[in-house]
This record gives C-alpha cells, sequence and structure tokens, in this order.
C-alpha cells in the first residue's frame, strides 16, 4: 500500500531531493505538492495525505502557517518540517506545539527514518483511538442493555477490598455514577439487616471454598426504600492459581419478589380462607351432633322416667323396671362423657379458657393412668377473643388424645406463655418419642397444623425416639377480645 506524501516547497530542486530520498529509503508512496494556502487546503481535502512534509519558510506561504491549518483539518496527519536551519529553541517550542519531527535539510539521511516512525506512530495512534471509541461504544452499549434487562456488572479487588460498580449496579443500588467504587464496608452497609447474617454467611463459606455462589437478598436504598436483588459471584485466579479477585453480576428483581410475594400473600389467604371454612363447619357439625346426641340421650332418660314411675306403680315387676332403669342410666351418662366432651365446643366464655384445660385435663386423669400438670404464665386469657381460646383448646384436646394413644407416657405438661406478640403453646411428655423422619398420617397432627395456619402461627416439634416429645405452637397475639 502507497504512502500518500503531501510536500509543502516552493524549491523544485528540493522538492526533487525529498523524493529522491524517499525512494532510496525504501518508502513506497505517491506524492503531491504544493506552494500555496489555497492548493494546501484543498489538497488536505481531496488528497488526504498520510503525512505532511513543509519547509519552514518561502515566499510563496509560511510554513508555520502551514501546521496550523494542519491542526485544524488533519490534527492526526503527522507534520515534518524539511528546512534548511532550525534553532534549538524554536525547535523545543514547534515540538512542544505539536510539530512530529523535523529534519534539516544538510542531514536528509535522516528523513527516512523519521518518516517511517512517524507514520508507525500515527498508526499506532489511530489503533489506539479506535480502540478506544470502541471500548466506549461497547460500553455505551453494554449499559443501555444491562438497564433494560435491570442487570449491573461489578468487580471486587481483594487487595484493595474495593467494588467497582457498572453503571446500571449504582443504579440499582441507589447511587450516583461518579461513586461507583465502594468499600466492602460500605457495599456491605446497604444490605437488609435480616439479610445480613445470610450474607455474611455465604462470604465466608466461599472465601474457604474459593466457590462461586449466587444469592437472593434484599438491599436498602439510602431514600430507605427496598430493593430485592440476585446476585451472582465468580472468582478470578492468577496464573498460578491464587485467587486475585471477585467479579459477578446484579440482577434488580424487585418487580418479581414483589409478584411472588403477593401471589404467595394471596395463596396463604386463600388457603386461611379455606383451612377456616373447614374448621368452621367441622365446629357446627360437632356442634350439631352434640346436640342430636344430648337430645337422643334426653328422650332416653325421660324413658327411663317412665321405667321409675312404673316400678313404683307395678309392684310384681318393680325389679325388672329398675334394672332396666339403671342400665340406661348408665348408658346415657357413658355415651354423655365419651362422646359430648369431644364434640360439643367448650364453654370458654363461662368458665374460661384456663378452666376447660383444667377440667379436660382433670377428667382424662380419672380415666386414664396419666398425670398431666397445666401451668400459664404471663398469658391474660381475657385479652384474647374466643376464636383465639378455641383454638388453643382444641389443639391441647388433640395433642393430650396423641399422648394417650402414641405416646405411653406417664407424666405430661401443658404450659402456656407469652414471647413477645406471640402466645406460646408447650405440649410435653416423657413417653415413648418419634422419628421426626418417618412421615406419618395422623390425623392428630394434620389437625393441629390446620388450626395453627388458619390462625397465622407455626407448628415445631421437638422429639427422639426413647425421648419424649414437645409440641411447640406459636400463635400471633393478635386477636384481642372486645373490652
Amino acid at each position: 500500500m502507497e504512502t500518500k506524501i503531501l510536500i509543502v516547497e516552493h524549491d523544485s530542486i528540493d522538492i526533487d531531493l525529498l523524493r529522491r530520498e524517499l525512494s532510496k529509503g525504501g518508502i513506497h508512496f505517491i506524492s503531491e505538492s504544493v506552494q500555496h494556502e489555497a492548493g494546501y487546503r484543498a489538497a488536505i481535502d481531496c488528497f488526504l495525505p498520510d503525512i505532511i512534509l513543509s519547509d519552514y519558510s518561502f515566499p510563496s506561504f509560511d510554513g508555520l502557517a502551514a501546521f496550523e491549518i494542519r491542526q485544524s483539518m488533519a490534527p492526526d496527519t503527522p507534520f515534518l518540517f524539511v528546512t534548511g536551519a532550525l534553532g534549538e529553541e524554536t525547535s523545543v517550542d514547534l515540538i512542544k506545539r505539536g510539530v512530529t519531527d523535523f529534519v534539516l535539510k544538510d542531514k536528509m539521511f535522516t528523513l527516512c527514518p523519521k518518516v517511517n516512525r512517524a507514520l508507525l506512530e500515527s498508526t499506532e495512534r489511530r489503533s489506539k483511538r479506535k480502540v478506544e471509541q470502541d471500548l466506549v461504544k461497547s460500553e455505551m452499549r453494554l449499559s443501555r442493555a444491562q438497564q433494560l434487562a435491570h442487570m449491573g456488572s461489578w468487580e471486587f479487588n481483594l487487595v484493595s477490598r474495593e467494588f467497582l460498580l457498572s453503571e446500571e449496579t449504582c443504579r440499582i443500588c441507589g447511587l450516583e455514577s461518579d461513586q461507583s467504587r465502594q468499600s466492602f464496608s460500605a457495599a456491605l452497609a446497604f444490605v437488609h439487616p435480616d439479610d445480613l447474617r445470610i450474607v455474611l454467611k455465604k462470604i465466608k463459606r466461599a472465601q474457604i471454598a474459593l466457590a462461586d455462589f449466587s444469592m437472593k437478598i434484599r438491599i436498602l436504598l439510602r431514600s430507605g426504600s427496598a430493593r430485592y436483588i440476585f446476585l451472582e459471584c465468580k472468582f478470578e485466579f492468577d496464573p498460578i492459581g491464587k485467587s486475585s479477585g471477585l467479579h459477578g453480576v446484579i440482577h434488580d428483581v424487585t418487580e418479581t419478589a414483589l409478584l411472588e410475594n403477593r401471589l404467595i400473600e394471596e395463596r396463604l389467604n386463600h388457603q386461611q380462607e379455606i383451612t377456616e371454612a373447614v374448621l368452621t363447619a367441622q365446629e357446627k357439625e360437632r356442634a350439631f351432633i352434640g346436640w342430636e346426641l344430648q337430645e337422643n340421650i334426653s328422650q332416653i332418660l325421660a324413658a327411663t322416667k317412665i321405667y321409675i314411675k312404673m316400678a313404683s306403680t307395678n309392684v310384681s315387676n318393680r325389679k325388672i323396671y329398675l334394672g332396666k332403669t339403671c342400665v340406661m342410666v348408665q348408658n346415657a351418662i357413658d355415651e354423655i362423657k365419651k362422646i359430648s366432651r369431644a364434640l360439643v365446643i367448650p364453654s370458654t366464655h363461662f368458665i374460661g379458657l384456663y378452666g376447660s384445660i383444667r377440667n379436660l385435663l382433670h377428667d382424662t386423669e380419672e380415666l386414664h393412668s396419666i398425670t398431666i400438670n397445666f401451668q400459664a404464665k404471663d398469658v391474660e386469657e381475657d385479652f384474647m377473643d374466643e376464636k383465639l381460646q378455641l383454638t388453643i383448646f382444641r389443639i391441647v384436646q388433640e395433642q393430650v388424645a396423641n399422648i394417650l394413644k402414641h405416646a405411653k407416657a406417664p407424666m405430661a405438661m401443658v404450659r402456656l406463655s407469652k414471647e413477645n406478640n406471640q402466645v406460646i403453646l408447650r405440649i410435653s411428655d416423657n413417653g415413648s418419642g418419634c422419628d421426626t423422619s418417618k412421615k406419618t398420617k395422623g390425623v392428630g397432627i394434620i389437625n393441629i397444623r390446620s388450626r395453627t395456619d388458619a390462625c397465622r402461627g407455626n407448628v415445631s416439634i421437638l422429639t427422639k425416639p426413647g425421648e419424649g416429645y414437645e409440641l411447640k405452637v406459636a400463635l400471633p397475639f393478635s386477636h384481642l377480645a372486645a373490652v
């Protein structure tokens, strides 16, 4: 490829000398020579030279003026003065102003090396500028793509312990673009307090194993609002395998997370409505069955009364009538104790929750070989509405039945306490315990969980085979009885 050289010179002999020296030096070129400003400007526009060689002073044009025109029209084109004499002070001043180099006419052997060097440097500058421009364009495209995807990037230097954040990462974190450098402690300050322990634990594990990791956490902006982010982290290693830093991406998933939370909330509300409807239906059914049983038994007792009257008037069959009377009375009593107590809603509004629990435990102790203690601490039953009291009573009733059926325990304990804004119910026994890793299909524990879910509480179990059993139920203390 031929190099295009523009020669600014009025002396034809000097022009030929330049061309011969360039050819002699092995430079493949085409050239154009000018002597006036108009021709010079036209050549820069049309000839588009790769390099300009100009005399410093000549009658028709001024070399310094040629340099100034080049500065405005083609600032990246190398410009060399080829002149007969140039003082040292002038030379230094010209180099400072941007002249590429100069060649003395009595040392023309330096022309080709200086031209080659100037062309090489010019090519390198253009290449570097193109790379920089491409990089800027690439960064702009990346920034736009990150903004559209709500995804930013970051780097972490293990030596300086400093984060370098992309523009989109700054936006996600509520920072200005000039705040892209953040210390490790400053970055941790963005983490939501409830998620900080998880983050520190993940980082510690990753540092030990040098393993990539990811996590979904919340961050708090300086404005006070929260955002959900997905953070992906990868380790960087030097040639000898030593960790040198981390890099990764941060994805703003706030919209998705809020939608998921809303769906979960709706699902829970729907589940709660279903559970409450089922429980209400069960309670109505039990009340109805209890009422029916009592009404039937009352009829039995009415018939019994007739037998008693018959026995008082019919002396010859008195013994038979009295015997039938005793059998019917005892059957009615047994049925009432066994069925009605399990089905009829306890009258907590008459004797209170604690009274109902004590009656239940007392009756259980009379019928079975077990001692059950009851304790209530810092929980005023008057401040719980009937629904919460009934839930607690039913859970106690279910778990006592479970203990009698499965635990074979001689002793048990029912405890009520208050922690923060929750009622804590603990029911424990010293029976056989069980293995919680084995799934069971017991209706009792399913009912307990359903009742607890209906109140938005939670259930936990602590047990091992041969080491007893403890059921812990936490219920929100938000249902206050009307005063």
